[in-house]
């Protein structure tokens, strides 16, 4: 995998409900965070990618995790 496949997460085949479901489950509740290393990511400014990308998919994704969407 190279830097021109990584995706924001929640939008690529890694299964991150999963795996934060079993962090949970383990009692892990310390920080997450969102490395995006695509360039057309990294060449733009941060918080606006924030802001209009990744906190909606990583909200999201936390929401199906912990079962808050109905999804279990």
């Amino acid at each position: 995998m190279d830097n021109s496949t990584r995706v924001i997460p929640g939008d690529g085949v890694s299964p991150l409900t999963t795996i934060l479901r079993k962090l949970a489950d383990k009692g892990y509740a310390g920080p997450l965070s969102v490395e995006l290393f695509l360039p057309k990511f990294q060449q733009a400014d941060p918080f606006e990618t924030w802001r209009a990308k990744s906190s909606q998919k990583a909200e999201s994704v936390m929401r199906r995790a912990d079962g808050c969407d109905g999804v279990h």
